[in-house]
């Protein structure tokens, strides 16, 4: 039997007594485990929850991928975030696209300190969480492997989604953003929390720099973030 910690992405149905739940381990990067139902009905067990930070231990298959869990047990107290509506679908985007971004990585313990410290920071704090999420997204960049470059902003630049840096308004390029939105996201790169909130976005700007993100993750990383399930969850942002 092996231990180690983990954030929660995902858990999915496989059958009727049992369950696959994806996890990013501090230890081994991505896992997968199989899970019986009847391991939550006891009574020192809880119900896994999405982007839970939790101990496992677990059986290691060494000749696949799928482990059998024996127990989870919470390191980080999130409670409130699954008792508030917002939060808990902020969870929910966080983890289908950690599901999808992460799959196959190898262990890497800065990106799993800022998962951990942003899954804290999403449960304690009560005006910023909109802005946040597009924060969380944007700098989840850099830890893996490509990023944005602060310094090449200037006012009135525009974004390019493909190399991450910021140019005139002249550059002539397909995968440029506008220069309001520009200047949201290097704000949001560069702004330290604790004035996260003075970022003034409305419903609709938020939309936007979503999709841009998404966009500009899914690029440099050659995924499709546009899934059914993502697609559910965004909406709730509209």
């Amino acid at each position: 039997m092996q231990t180690v910690k983990a954030v929660i992405l995902k858990s999915l149905p496989y059958s009727e007594q049992q369950q696959i739940m994806h996890a990013y381990s501090a230890e081994r990067g991505y896992m997968q485990f199989i899970t019986p139902m009847a391991l939550f009905k006891r009574k020192n067990n809880h119900a896994v929850q999405c982007m839970q930070i939790v101990e496992i231990e677990y059986y290691p298959n060494e000749r696949g991928a799928l482990h059998k869990l024996k127990s989870v047990s919470s390191l980080v107290n999130t409670s409130s975030i699954y008792f508030d509506v917002y939060k808990m679908n902020i969870a929910l985007l966080w983890g289908e696209i950690l599901d999808l971004t992460l799959r196959h990585s190898d262990p890497n313990e800065a990106l799993f300190e800022y998962i951990r410290y942003s899954v804290e920071y999403l449960n304690t704090s009560r005006e910023d969480i909109a802005n946040f999420n597009l924060l969380f997204l944007f700098r989840l960049s850099k830890l893996m492997g490509f990023g944005i470059d602060n310094d090449s902003y200037r006012p009135d630049h525009v974004f390019n989604i493909n190399d991450g840096c910021f140019y005139p308004t002249s550059t002539p390029e397909n995968y440029c953003t506008g220069p309001h939105s520009a200047k949201i996201i290097h704000e949001l790169c560069t702004t330290p929390l604790d004035s996260l909130k003075n970022i003034p976005l409305n419903q609709q700007s938020r939309k936007i720099l979503l999709d841009i993100a998404l966009l500009f993750l899914g690029f440099h990383l050659n995924l499709d973030f546009n899934t059914k399930s993502i697609r559910v969850i965004r909406e709730i942002f509209s």
